[in-house]
């Protein structure tokens, strides 16, 4: 009766799914101007009137100029009524955008709350222009968006045609003859096409994704509220002699060789060279191994297969997954139509990847095998710190140099010069990874692990400890960014809520860091301190630009309040660069979204807190490891968008993982629980079970 309510649910369940992606595919009720988008595209020579340009000699800077003016006009409510009028188009749903293609700084290329507030709003009419004129050469490029093909290159056509008719009229009124306005040649004939072929359907599948992804996360938290406080995992009474790294199990040794891939190379900026719909970049093609490795054992199930056991973490990384594929579904019809739903569905394989490595790693781990994977994270942070270091006194880039050297050439290593500075004149140190943001989240992560270990250390393995420290240390700030001195003092704050005491024994350690750190990094520390004491803080571009996203953005915000507009839909190209991932999680994931992604780290925290307390010698130092990295990571997201560049997001989730297995252990050690001990108290049966059988049939 139970397997058959069961299976009444699940297709309950799976009918309504269906039904929730066929409506929002627009299979049961079309949308208005119905799911296609068709393009065209043409462009426009500005000229001036007389002889050929070939037989004249035209000032090309005058004329760029002359187009850039030409090209905003074109998108004008003038220029758009007279191109309407030629395309036989209602005025009404038109818009346009031009696109500054003038070599003007980045900043005045981003929108602000106004412009972006008319783009809102004109996102969503059926017919649009977007124009961008050349910076080099006289040439408007127009781009013409309809719901049909034919519309679309009426519309097209209609571009340079209706921007004429205004330069006459507007001669004609000023009182100019009519040979001397300026003459657009429209070049070669429009080509057109449908732009988003089969988008119902990918709509619909994302739609049942979403659905499925958010029923799961619910039954997970019904059964963790349940469960209450479970039993001690089984899996800590295994034997030792087979935990990585002494055993010949293929899975925790294909996990090792993508933890060093991580730490070591730089994959986001190597990319196999072959003809593929996706960018290959090198993780891209290691992870499958390592997913495809933990799907055999999963196969192959016995005693050793990776199990799933669930957590206050796994249903917070699925609350958020659910949520990531809510937003893209709910605003799925408005991506179409602004050309932005691409983006979603190649950040959310993105996305995905971060959680699979996140699963692998809570399953398929061992409790004995978590102390030697940590030891292992810390061994290859202190070698990129110690990469780091050399990059930052020799201007030598060892991960990149050797990346390019060892590997085939069918791969290419996208690099900068060793010696490259940012806008403000600071060096880019950034060892494997692709900023010096993305480097100094890396270390924030692996640095609480040499601070716990130094807590209890003792003889050499102490000083071993302590020169980890010394090099994370010295390694962030010789990025010479402040979040090489705010993560960091992050995780040490963190470390004291849980461990005053035994952290104001380390205070001379302090003394000793400084002194170091001034002599691997000469001038890292005054440097990096002088940037939140400078009088004109205020106006450096890193903090100025900061600042004006937060106004620049309300449009966005308001529009897409609860859910937002889409994960990975807010393009930086089009829009604004966004510096914090607090600011991305609200644009792209609504309210919703931010509390989702805040609760991620926020769980691994309140998770963690009981083992920490219980303060056993086995799991406590592991689960206190995790609950400050979960801090760092918190920090480094409100100062960068840190989801964006994937090391930080695949460090973090991994050692979430490993956080998963460390809570599930029983918190008075590792060895199995004791088995029932026989008693040999008398038992008080009652008075009438203490007769004689004589005496109870005498009495029957």
């Amino acid at each position: 009766m139970k397997r058959r309510r069961l299976l009444l649910s699940a297709a309950a369940l799976t009918l309504v799914g269906v039904l929730l992606a066929a409506l929002n595919g627009g299979f049961l009720v079309p949308p208005k101007d119905g799911m296609q988008i068709a393009g065209a595209t043409t462009h426009v020579f500005v000229d001036e009137p007389g002889p050929p340009i070939t037989q004249r000699i035209v000032s090309d800077e005058t004329m760029v100029r002359r187009a850039e003016i030409l090209a905003r006009i074109m998108v004008s409510p003038p220029g758009l009524d007279r191109i309407a009028r030629r395309a036989s188009l209602p005025r009404d749903r038109v818009a346009g955008v031009a696109r500054t293609t003038a070599y003007v700084p980045a900043q005045l290329l981003e929108p602000r709350s106004e412009e972006r507030a008319s783009q809102i709003a004109a996102s969503t009419y059926p017919y649009r222009l977007e124009v961008q004129a050349r910076p080099t050469k006289p040439i408007i490029d127009v781009y013409a968006q309809a719901p049909t093909v034919e519309e679309s290159e009426r519309l097209a056509n209609a571009a340079a045609d209706g921007l004429q008719d205004y330069i006459r009229d507007t001669a004609a009124e000023q009182g100019f003859d009519e040979a001397e306005p300026l003459t657009l040649h429209q070049l070669g004939t429009v080509r057109g096409g449908v732009l988003n072929r089969g988008a119902s359907l990918v709509i619909a599948v994302i739609t049942f994704a979403a659905f499925a992804l958010a029923c799961a996360t619910v039954l997970c938290v019904v059964y963790l509220r349940r469960r209450g406080r479970r039993a001690p995992d089984a899996r800590s009474t295994l034997a030792d002699e087979d935990a990585w790294p002494h055993t010949t199990r293929l899975l925790p040794w294909a996990f090792a060789v993508f933890l060093a891939v991580l730490w070591l190379v730089p994959f986001d900026s190597i990319e196999l060279m072959v003809p593929s719909p996706i960018d290959l970049k090198l993780d891209r093609l290691v992870l499958p191994l390592v997913v495809g490795a933990w799907i055999v054992a999963v196969v192959l199930g016995g005693r050793f297969a990776p199990r799933l056991r669930l957590t206050w973490i796994h249903a917070a990384m699925g609350t958020f997954l659910a949520l990531a594929f809510i937003s893209v579904a709910l605003d799925a019809q408005y991506l179409n139509q602004t050309l932005e739903l691409e983006l979603s569905l190649k950040k959310l394989p993105l996305l995905v990847s971060y959680i699979s490595l996140f699963v692998v790693a809570s399953t398929a781990v061992r409790p004995s095998e978590i102390r030697p994977f940590l030891t292992y994270t810390l061994v290859l942070a202190v070698i990129m710190a110690l990469g780091m270091i050399w990059e930052f006194r020799f201007k030598q880039n060892f991960f990149y140099q050797l990346s390019d050297q060892m590997l085939p050439g069918i791969f290419d290593v996208t690099r900068d010069a060793d010696d490259a500075v940012d806008s403000l004149g600071r060096r880019m140190v950034r060892g494997s990874a692709s900023v010096p943001l993305e480097a100094v989240t890396m270390l924030t992560l692996a640095f609480p692990i040499a601070l716990v270990r130094l807590l209890s250390a003792k003889g050499s393995r102490r000083l071993l400890y302590a020169f980890a420290v010394c090099m994370l240390a010295a390694a962030m700030l010789a990025t010479f960014r402040k979040s090489g001195f705010l993560a960091p003092v992050a995780v040490v704050l963190a470390l004291a809520y849980f461990r005053r005491s035994e952290l104001l024994r380390l205070a001379p350690l302090g003394l000793v860091l400084v002194a170091v750190i001034t002599v691997i990094s000469p001038g890292a520390i005054g440097s990096t301190v002088g940037q939140f004491t400078r009088s004109d803080r205020s106006a450096v571009p890193t903090v100025s630009d900061r600042a004006s996203d937060y106004d620049a953005v309300r449009p966005d915000v308001w529009t897409h309040l609860a859910f937002g507009r889409g994960w990975g839909s807010y393009n930086h190209q089009s829009y604004r660069i966004l510096d914090s991932e607090i600011l991305h999680r609200t644009l792209e994931m609504g309210v919703l979204g931010l509390l989702s992604f805040l609760i991620v780290a926020l769980a691994v925290v309140f998770s963690a807190r009981r083992t920490i307390a219980g303060r056993d010698p086995t799991w406590a130092p592991p689960a206190l490891v995790g609950a400050t990295a979960a801090i760092g990571f918190l920090m480094t997201a409100t100062l960068y968008d840190v989801m964006s560049f994937p090391h930080g997001p695949y460090i973090f989730l991994y050692m979430a993982g490993l956080i998963a297995v460390v809570i599930r252990q029983p918190t008075g050690g590792a060895g199995p629980p004791a088995p029932p001990v026989a008693t040999t108290t008398p038992v008080d049966y009652p008075q009438r079970w203490k007769r004689s059988p004589r005496e109870a049939v005498a009495r029957a």
